[in-house]
C-alpha cells in the first residue's frame, strides 16, 4: 500500500508540473513558492506567512518522496523554457534553479532525514520562536498555534527516531543540547511566553501538551546520544565540502581558491591595520605588529556599556544616528516607514547567544523587523559581562550598526520583502544577503559615518580580518585536517580573535562550514564591484546610485552583479 501511495503522489506532482503552452518562469516560480511553503511551513511563518503558524514541517519518507520528485519536475520545466531575454527573468530563474539544486542535493544525495540530526534539531529550535515574536499574530492565534506545533514536535521526534541512521560527532552532540534546552523552556516557560492567564480554560490543555512533548523530545535527546550510530567524520573531507561550497557559491569557487583568497585578504587587512595604527597612534617604528595593535584594541575594549539597559540604549541611539547620516549625506532612498523592533533577546529566542534581524518576510512586508540583541544577564559573573562587553564594545557597535540596520540587513532585506519577486526575498543566496551587510561597513566609514573614527575603522578591520579567518579555517578544517588546537592558535595569533570567540569559531566550523565564508565571499564580491563602477562610469559615478541598484534588486545571483549595475546606468 505504501509503494502504491508513492506511486500516485509521484505521478500527481509529475502531471501538475508537466510545462503547459502558457509555462513561464513566473508560472513555475509560483508553483514552486507554493510547494515550498507547504513543504516548509516554518519557514513560510519566518517570511510572514501567518496561515502557516499552526503546521510545522513533517520530514516522513514519503513528505521527502514527495518533494524530491517536485523538485526534479519544476528543474525539468525550467530547463525546457527558452532562454529568457528578459534580465528579471534570468535572475529569478538562475535563484530558482540554485534553490532547486540545493534542494535536491540535500534531501536526494546527502539525504539529511538520514544522516543528519540537526535536520530535526534545528526545526524543534525554532519550531515555537515565530510564533512566539510575530507581532502580526494574535494571543489566540499564538496559543492556537502553540497546541498544534507541540503536537507536531512529537510527531517530529517519532520520525527522527525511526528514520536517522548516522551523524557526525560535533552536530549530533549540538543536536542533543538544543533539544534538551528545547524541552526545558516548554515544559518550564512556554505559558508565561504566551501570556496565558491562569484563568484559560485552555492553560491546563497548554501544561498537559507541553509535558508531553517535553517528554518525546527527551526521549530523543537520549536516543540519540546511546542509539545513534555515529559512523561520519566531523570534517566533509575535500570532495564533499567542494560539492556543498560550489551548490553555495557556484562552481568556480573549489577550496583551493577560497584558501587563496581569504589568505591574500589576511595579509592585506593586517597590512591595512598596521598601516592605520602606525599612522593614527605613535608607535615605535621597530615594534612587530602585535606590539602595535594590541594597546589599540585594549583601548577600543575599555569604552563600553556595562549592563543591559545601557546596551540596549546604545543600539537605538545608534539605529536613530545612522538613519539621518544616510538621510544627510543622500547615500540610499530609505523607506517612508520604519517598521523595526529593537529589544534584548528573550529567553525563549535560540538565537539569543548572538541575536540578529529577523525580516518580516515577503508574505507580510510591512510587519516588524525584529532586531535583537545578544545580551549577557546582569547578574552573570562580572568576568562573563567584562569579556561581553569588551567583545561588543562602543566602536565595535557604531560600526556593526551599518551592517545590521542601515543600510545592511535591515533595509535591504525590507526593500526584498516588497519586490514583486519572491524568489529573491526568499532564495537569494547568504553571499549576497551578509556580502553586502559587509561592505556596507566599509561604504559608510569611507563616506563619513562616525567621523571615520580611527577606532571604528579599526572596528571595522578586526571584523573584515575576523571574516577572512572564518573562509581560511573552514577550508583548513574540512579539507587540511586543523584541529582545535591549530584553529584556536591561528584565529588568536592571525586573526586576532579573543581565545573566546576563537572556541566558538571552531564551532562554527564544524555545524556551518558553508556558510561560514559567506561574509568574506559576498564582501569580495560587491567591494570589487564597487571599484569596478568607480573606474567604468569615472565622474558620473554615485554610490547612491549603486546603493539603490543593489538593494532595489531584491536579492540576486553575485555572478550577474554586474550586469545588473550595467543595466542601470550605461
Amino acid at each position: 500500500m505504501r509503494r502504491l501511495t508513492l506511486l500516485v503522489l509521484a505521478i500527481s506532482i509529475a502531471f501538475a508540473c508537466q510545462q503547459g503552452p502558457t509555462d513561464s518562469t513566473r508560472t513555475v516560480s509560483d508553483d514552486y513558492l507554493e510547494a515550498w511553503v507547504d513543504f516548509y511551513p516554518s519557514r513560510a511563518l519566518s517570511a510572514g506567512l501567518t496561515a502557516a503558524a499552526p503546521r510545522l514541517e513533517d520530514f516522513n519518507q514519503g513528505r521527502v518522496e514527495g518533494w524530491l520528485a517536485f523538485n526534479r519536475e519544476a528543474l525539468a520545466r525550467l530547463q525546457a523554457l527558452p532562454a529568457p531575454t528578459n534580465l528579471d527573468d534570468r535572475i529569478d530563474r538562475q535563484l530558482l534553479d540554485a534553490q532547486i539544486r540545493r534542494e535536491l542535493f540535500a534531501w536526494g544525495e546527502a539525504e539529511i532525514h538520514r544522516t543528519d540530526p540537526q535536520t530535526y534539531s534545528e526545526l524543534i529550535n525554532h519550531a515555537l520562536t515565530a510564533v512566539l515574536v510575530r507581532s502580526n499574530l494574535t494571543g489566540e492565534m499564538k496559543l492556537d498555534a502553540a497546541l498544534e506545533r507541540l503536537a507536531g514536535l512529537e510527531s517530529l521526534c517519532a520520525t527522527a527516531m525511526a528514520q536517522l541512521t548516522d551523524g557526525r560527532p560535533s552536530a549530533t552532540e549540538a543536536s542533543i543540547r538544543d533539544i534538551r534546552s528545547t524541552a526545558a523552556f516548554i515544559e518550564g516557560d512556554l505559558a508565561a511566553a504566551l501570556d496565558v492567564a491562569d484563568d484559560d480554560p485552555r492553560r491546563e490543555a497548554l501544561a498537559a501538551s507541553s509535558a508531553q512533548t517535553a517528554l518525546a523530545l527527551n526521549e530523543l535527546a537520549a536516543w540519540l546520544e546511546s542509539d545513534l550510530e555515529l559512523s561520519l567524520a566531523d570534517a566533509y573531507g575535500e570532495d564533499l565540502y567542494a560539492r556543498r561550497l560550489g551548490l553555495a557559491y557556484g562552481a568556480h569557487l573549489r577550496p583551493e581558491v577560497l584558501e587563496e583568497i581569504a589568505m591574500a585578504e589576511i595579509d592585506t587587512v593586517r597590512t591595512l591595520m598596521e598601516g592605520l595604527a602606525r599612522t593614527r597612534w605613535t608607535a615605535d617604528p621597530s615594534a612587530d605588529f602585535n606590539a602595535v595593535i594590541e594597546p589599540i584594541m585594549a583601548e577600543m575594549e575599555s569604552h563600553r556599556a556595562s549592563n543591559q539597559s545601557a546596551f540596549l540604549q546604545e543600539f537605538l541611539d545608534l539605529i536613530d544616528r545612522s538613519r539621518h547620516f544616510l538621510e544627510d549625506n543622500n547615500l540610499i532612498d530609505l523607506p517612508e516607514h520604519e517598521t523595526l523592533f529593537t529589544a534584548l533577546s528573550p529567553s525563549h529566542f535560540a538565537g539569543a547567544a548572538v541575536g540578529g534581524v529577523y525580516s518580516a518576510g515577503p508574505f507580510d512586508p510591512e510587519a516588524e523587523t525584529l532586531f535583537y540583541l545578544p545580551t549577557v544577564p546582569d547578574s552573570a559573573p562580572e568576568a562573563a559581562r567584562d569579556g561581553f562587553y569588551r567583545s561588543f564594545n562602543s566602536h565595535f557597535n557604531t560600526m556593526i550598526i551599518t551592517h545590521e540596520i542601515y543600510p545592511g540587513h535591515y533595509l535591504q532585506l525590507k526593500v526584498a520583502a516588497s519586490h514583486p519577486s519572491r524568489i529573491r526575498a526568499l532564495f537569494a543566496g547568504d553571499d549576497f544577503t551578509e556580502g553586502w551587510a559587509s561592505f556596507c561597513e566599509q561604504m559608510t566609514l569611507d563616506a563619513g559615518w562616525d567621523d571615520d573614527r580611527p577606532l571604528t575603522r579599526m572596528a571595522h578591520l578586526r571584523k573584515r580580518l575576523e571574516n577572512a579567518v572564518r573562509a581560511y579555517v573552514s577550508v583548513q578544517v574540512h579539507c587540511r585536517g586543523w584541529s582545535r588546537d591549530q584553529l584556536s592558535a591561528f584565529a588568536v595569533e592571525t586573526g586576532l580573535l579573543p581565545p573566546q570567540f576563537a572556541e566558538n569559531l571552531w564551532s562554527r566550523a564544524l555545524l556551518s562550514p558553508i556558510q561560514l565564508p559567506s561574509y568574506f565571499i559576498g564582501f569580495r564580491v560587491f567591494d570589487e564591484a564597487y571599484s569596478a563602477e568607480q573606474k567604468r562610469l569615472g565622474s558620473d559615478f554615485s554610490t547612491k546610485e549603486f546603493n539603490d541598484t543593489v538593494v532595489n534588486s531584491g536579492g540576486a545571483p553575485m555572478s550577474m552583479l554586474e550586469e545588473i549595475l550595467k543595466a542601470t546606468h550605461r
